[in-house]
């Protein structure tokens, strides 16, 4: 976590308390499925105001304690943030080789899965990728420094509108 990016790469975050949080940093202690909850909808805020590499690290809190799809679903989120930070930091590189890992996760999800419509999540970062891929090869030399200029703008990165809370009790995949 030691990020240049960040105001104090020493300081732990703190996942939101359960539901939909504005934008205050505290948490509640509670039940699994509270703190899972907490930390996602924590992690969509943190990815809509494009501070992708904090959002990365605060879902990494979640996968790793769920299984299957949704921890697939969780991983393709982080490698998501994580490809626009790598743009953010010039690295195309890390662009392809995320990017090449990224998509795959949400194959056989449905078109809304945990509120998000993946796919179209998917397609509009791809719409930011795309110029940083098509780059010549000599761009992506581990020779070359990061920190490179790319044909990609970050304040057209999308943001995720959940079409439902997926931690509602009555929501279609609610863990």
């Amino acid at each position: 976590m030691n990020d240049p990016s960040r105001a104090d790469p020493n300081a732990p975050h703190t996942p939101h308390a359960a539901g939909p949080p504005e934008d205050d940093d505290t948490v509640d202690s509670g039940s699994h499925a509270d703190d899972e909850a907490a930390i996602f909808h924590h992690g969509v805020i943190l990815f809509n105001k494009h501070d992708f590499f904090e959002a990365h690290e605060v879902w990494e809190d979640i996968w790793r304690q769920v299984s299957g799809e949704r921890k697939r679903f969780y991983q393709g989120l982080i490698q998501l943030a994580v490809t626009l930070e790598h743009i953010r930091r010039g690295n195309p590189r890390g662009v392809r080789s995320v990017w090449e890992t990224c998509v795959p996760k949400f194959d056989n999800l449905p078109p809304v899965y945990m509120g998000i419509a993946v796919h179209e999540l998917v397609d509009a970062v791809r719409t930011i990728v795309q110029p940083v891929l098509d780059l010549p090869a000599e761009r992506f030399s581990p020779k070359l420094p990061r920190g490179q200029t790319l044909p990609a703008d970050l304040s057209e990165a999308p943001t995720m509108h959940l079409q439902y809370d997926p931690f509602a009790d009555d929501a279609p995949d609610s863990p």
